[in-house]
């Protein structure tokens, strides 16, 4: 993405696609300048709210980053600094940046913030949002999945496999079908290019482990143990397919 751009004021640092905001500062990682703009079009809770911003008719996503686990119930939303190309919204911005420009099904990275104070930062990111999308979890709670769409799922898995993208917390959160029945992926922070194929099996099984627990967690959950399998189908058809590619290119 050759208009992204670099930029500081203060504490405040960011990357920025400056075909989508041409003119960033600080106050586009606040929400309260959306809000009273009038420009926010709702939000969804998470770990933190993610609200949804109508930005010069460009759809957009905004995620303040917050910490789980018990380390986030002391610190919520704070991270050690040890440089600007280690901080969360930056790496996120830039695996995304890589991705989307290679044709991966990623939502568009629009600017990643970074704010200092001392030995500690707080970070966000804005992303292009892909609308009229749900995730997978959203749509188990209301019926079962084709099983060509269960395929779909597994030959996207894949194309980032076959990218050597690796998802930190493949889930079934992370996997989102828009209205013309496509599947992406979301949520890419800690993830990163890794070589090799031995940690994709285990990737694979951490999407299984999240299917069977939101099942077990629920009372009506369209989920079936051969809905994996179909998964795994469109998985390996997708390997199978890129091998005979190589093979006669």
């Amino acid at each position: 993405m050759s208009s992204v751009k670099q930029g500081h004021q203060g504490p405040h640092s960011w990357l920025v696609d400056a075909d989508v905001i041409p003119d960033l500062s600080p106050q586009h990682f606040d929400i309260g300048f959306w809000q009273s703009a009038g420009l926010v079009t709702g939000h969804s809770r998470g770990r933190g709210t993610t609200y949804f911003i109508r930005h010069n008719n460009v759809p957009l996503v905004f995620r303040h980053y917050h910490r789980g686990g018990l380390v986030g119930k002391l610190l919520s939303d704070q991270y050690l600094y040890t440089g600007l190309d280690s901080c969360r919204s930056f790496q996120e911005f830039r695996l995304l940046s890589w991705m989307y420009a290679t044709g991966l099904p990623v939502p568009r990275p629009v600017a990643a913030h970074v704010q200092r104070s001392g030995l500690i930062y707080r970070a966000d990111l804005l992303l292009e949002q892909i609308e009229r999308a749900r995730d997978l979890h959203q749509l188990l709670c209301v019926a079962a999945l084709a099983k060509d769409l269960w395929q779909k799922v597994g030959r996207t898995i894949a194309q980032m496999h076959l990218a050597q993208v690796y998802h930190h917390d493949l889930n079934i959160h992370n996997l989102i079908l828009d209205g013309q029945r496509k599947i992406w992926l979301i949520d890419f922070d800690r993830c990163q290019r890794r070589l090799g194929r031995h940690w994709q099996p285990n990737n694979l099984a951490r999407l299984k482990r999240s299917l069977e627990k939101e099942a077990a967690r629920m009372h009506q959950y369209h989920y079936q143990p051969e809905d994996f399998n179909y998964l795994l189908d469109g998985y390996h058809q997708q390997l199978n397919e890129n091998k005979h590619d190589d093979a006669t290119n």
